[in-house]
């Protein structure tokens, strides 16, 4: 959950909205095949080489601006910055993933019905394409049969009644907190499903990369969960380990602002009392993060919302 603060601002000082643009089609697909002979220590730290092809594409649905300073403590207020908001589709072999939902094809609807009037100046969003329509749109990508969430907050859930048939996977936690927790938080419009459909999994107690708890999905590092906790109690991030020795994270909510690790800072105070639910946790993990950049330069973080990290996947490839 990002909070926008921009209402906020030209309610008390009149400062003039940032001006939206459309959101622009941004797909990305990066696609590795195996490669023989590498060792562990080539793949990075706590990985093993990936004995199958994983293929990966950043599906936008929404942006926003904001000012730098609501994301990071100590940020400027000069400063714009851009939001994504989004989803991640993983394919490895016949398993086909989202990870999140992004901003739905209902999320006006959801956002009226459900979110409280003091705080929807705190949120704004310029719809995109919804991941219904990307997949209308294009043949070619690879349809999902189950859905990971990072965390349930709406504007990572607002996507699940587009895909109403799909088994959504989230850990006790946080099906715990989906369904105790209300807005502007999380939507229970949202959350609408058969019991059948939700799916629970457990996390081993094998560390990885420095979490305590992880889940190597295809039992080969390729795809590897970690329980960040922190923004909310099951917070999951996801690592993406290529044979060829790339390696992704994608922290969910964890940061807002890819600075924030290097510079091992939280979210701006009220962000961090609004938004998180353990923010001495959420600073725990950005050091846990920032460490693992130092040991692996090579690692990719690339937070959900930060649309500059998004891009610059997109660039390089």
């Amino acid at each position: 959950m990002v909070l926008l603060y921009n209402r906020f601002i030209s309610c008390q000082w009149d400062t003039q909205l940032i001006h939206r643009h459309l959101f622009p089609a941004l797909f990305f697909l990066i696609t590795v095949l195996p490669a023989g002979g590498m060792d562990t220590a080539t793949a990075g730290v706590g990985t093993r080489a990936p004995a199958d092809t994983v293929t990966f594409f950043l599906l936008p649905t929404a942006r926003g601006e904001t000012r730098e300073m609501y994301t990071i403590a100590g940020g400027r207020f000069g400063a714009p910055f851009t939001l994504v908001y989004g989803a991640v589709l993983v394919a490895r072999g016949k398993d086909v993933f989202l990870f999140d939902t992004g901003l739905g094809r209902r999320v006006d609807k959801q956002f009226e019905e459900n979110m409280p009037w003091w705080a929807a100046p705190f949120f704004e969003y310029k719809k995109g394409r919804p991941l219904a329509l990307w997949f209308e749109a294009d043949s070619s990508l690879p349809r999902p049969g189950r859905i990971f969430l990072s965390h349930g907050h709406w504007d990572h859930a607002s996507g699940l009644p587009d895909f109403p048939t799909l088994p959504v996977w989230l850990p006790r936690a946080e099906y715990d907190f989906i369904h105790n927790e209300g807005p502007p938080a999380v939507f229970p419009s949202q959350f609408i499903r058969p019991d059948s459909l939700w799916h629970i999994y457990p996390f081993e107690d094998k560390l990885y990369a420095g979490f305590e708890q992880s889940l190597d999905l295809y039992g080969d590092g390729s795809v590897v969960l970690v329980l960040m906790g922190g923004h909310t109690p099951g917070s999951v991030g996801m690592f993406i380990n290529m044979a060829d020795g790339r390696r992704y994270l994608f922290p969910g909510d964890l940061v807002w602002n890819r600075d924030q690790i290097e510079n091992q800072r939280g979210k701006f105070w009220l962000s961090r009392m609004l938004a998180d639910y353990d923010g001495d946790r959420v600073e725990e993990v950005i050091r846990k993060m920032r460490a693992l950049q130092l040991q692996d330069p090579g690692l990719r973080i690339i937070p959900a919302h930060d649309e500059r990290a998004w891009n610059e996947i997109l660039r390089e490839h």
